[in-house]
């Protein structure tokens, strides 16, 4: 996201002095590995950020939206993607 929100800066040529961004992520993990129930997830997704610039809010907030629309892992999180696993063995083809 951080990189979205510095491309769209650029783009359209706000000043923008400093941006940070900190992430926390929660992830869970339950069931049995011995058992094969072993599952794992996240819980939830933080943003936090700062930023230091002499634009109004209303642009800034424009910044933080677009930056948020673009970020292709924090959308493939809002708007699951259909995901597909192949498997090879021993150079043949395995069904999972």
């Amino acid at each position: 996201m951080l990189t979205q929100l510095s491309r769209f800066g650029k783009i359209t040529k706000l000043d923008v002095k400093s941006i940070r961004l900190k992430q926390i992520t929660r992830f869970f993990m339950k069931g049995s590995a011995l058992q094969g129930s072993l599952r794992g997830g996240a819980l939830g997704l933080e943003t936090h950020i700062e930023v230091e610039s002499s634009e109004p809010p209303e642009k800034i907030r424009h910044l933080i939206k677009m930056g948020e629309q673009t970020c292709f892992t924090l959308q493939s999180l809002i708007n699951p993607v259909p995901v597909k696993t192949s498997v090879s063995l021993n150079g043949e083809p395995l069904a999972i």
